[in-house]
């Protein structure tokens, strides 16, 4: 099947809509042939007694009675106008030039957590194309970070991203300023129990499987632009790769997610209190403490709890991210899934022997929501990236005692 003058069909048809010529003929200029076959008589192009299905990679699968020329594609870019649907191919692009380099990425994470710095800076060197200033380890962070930052660029928010930089660096650079003896205390912890590096290495073992799971995030991507999807229960059908491939990544983000939040109080409560600390208080009506007594405490709170001793709106939890629900149902493996409805069933509640209180949600649903968690574990991330470097870079590194070598 030929398209004369045009790269494909789908690049006329939105060439026509946004110009508005209404009345388009995909079939103008189109020219088929048949080799070593028959064709048969029928009374259209699909026979209407069966459901029509058609599957796309990038887009979420349309259903329905068949209508020539109406791809996926064009339903999509109808439903979310040209713009944003030029934007969601301009973002897959970026995927489909890169996806290759994944493993690779992939293999310098592995290097930089194992602590392989020597083998790293040669790979990043010889894949990338990119020289490590020294073997200090804020030279080594920078290439890594240049690297992560720039191949994950298509799975995040790009300007989201950008403001929630800022916005850390800001915030920490303020408490140095202000309050130098309080995030000095806060710093010393994280340095002394390693909850930091061990944090760092855990946030950076979760882009691998994000990476591998570029082909079913696709459909899911474009949600960013049409909600619709979601209500109208479509399935994804995009490939052989199912929910059991995903739901350990789920669980292993929202217990990252977990600990990162314990960064985020310690930061809210320097603001709040001046003490890393520091909870606000909160009584049962027995006039029993609630709160935690300590950041460590807090660390052992369960992550469906954790956002009620969040007091300080300096940073705002995505709600999609922060599925408890979902998240304890993978971890108790109180779910089932349908591979070929590809309709998950998780039951959220503790009900002993029984299981009646079930929750119903798609594939593509439940990829959009792990695109959610990754996206939220991805910005705490900078976060935990800054406080390493105000452990390594003045002046935070001045204000925690090391000891002596």
């Amino acid at each position: 099947m030929t398209a004369k003058n045009a790269d494909t069909l789908d690049t006329r048809a939105m060439e026509a809509m946004k110009k508005g010529i209404r009345g388009f003929n995909p079939h103008e200029g189109v020219h088929w042939s048949i080799t070593n076959a028959t064709q048969l008589a029928q009374m259209g192009p699909f026979d209407p007694q069966y459901d029509f299905v058609d599957l796309h990679l990038d887009f979420p699968v349309a259903f329905g009675t068949y209508v020539p020329g109406q791809t996926p594609y064009l339903q999509a870019a109808t439903r979310v106008g040209p713009i944003n649907a030029d934007a969601h191919r301009v973002r897959l692009g970026i995927i489909n030039e890169e996806y290759k380099k994944y493993p690779q990425v992939a293999e310098l994470i592995s290097k930089y957590a194992k602590g392989y710095y020597g083998p790293f800076a040669e790979y990043a060197k010889k894949r990338f194309k990119i020289q490590v200033k020294s073997d200090k380890m804020e030279d080594v962070n920078a290439t890594l970070y240049k690297v992560v930052s720039h191949y994950v660029r298509p799975f995040t928010l790009p300007d989201d991203t950008s403001e929630i930089v800022r916005m850390l660096t800001k915030v920490l650079i303020d408490l140095m300023q202000s309050k130098p003896e309080a995030i000095a205390a806060f710093l010393q912890e994280l340095f002394d129990t390693d909850f930091l590096s061990n944090l760092q290495r855990d946030c950076l073992k979760l882009y691998k499987p994000i990476f591998e799971a570029e082909l079913p995030l696709r459909p899911a991507l474009f949600l960013d632009f049409d909600k619709t999807s979601i209500d109208r229960k479509t399935a994804m059908r995009v490939s052989s790769q199912d929910f059991l491939d995903y739901r350990e990544v789920y669980k292993d983000m929202a217990e990252v997610l977990n600990r990162q939040l314990v960064l985020v109080a310690g930061v809210g409560n320097l603001i709040e209190r001046s003490d890393h600390n520091a909870f606000a208080m909160r009584v049962s009506r027995q006039q029993k403490h609630l709160q935690p007594a300590s950041l460590s405490d807090y660390a052992d709170v369960a992550l469906g709890n954790k956002l009620q001793d969040l007091d300080s709106a300096w940073y705002t939890v995505d709600p999609l991210a922060h599925d408890n629900e979902l998240r304890n149902a993978i971890a108790h493996n109180k779910i089932d899934y349908d591979d070929v409805s590809q309709v998950i069933t998780y039951y959220p509640k503790m009900e002993g022997m029984e299981r009646e209180k079930k929750r119903e949600i798609l594939l593509l649903d439940y990829m959009h929501r792990l695109l959610a968690l990754f996206r939220e574990m991805h910005r705490l991330h900078h976060l935990v990236k800054c406080l390493n470097y105000a452990l390594l870079i003045e002046p935070g590194a001045g204000m925690i005692k090391r000891p002596p070598k």
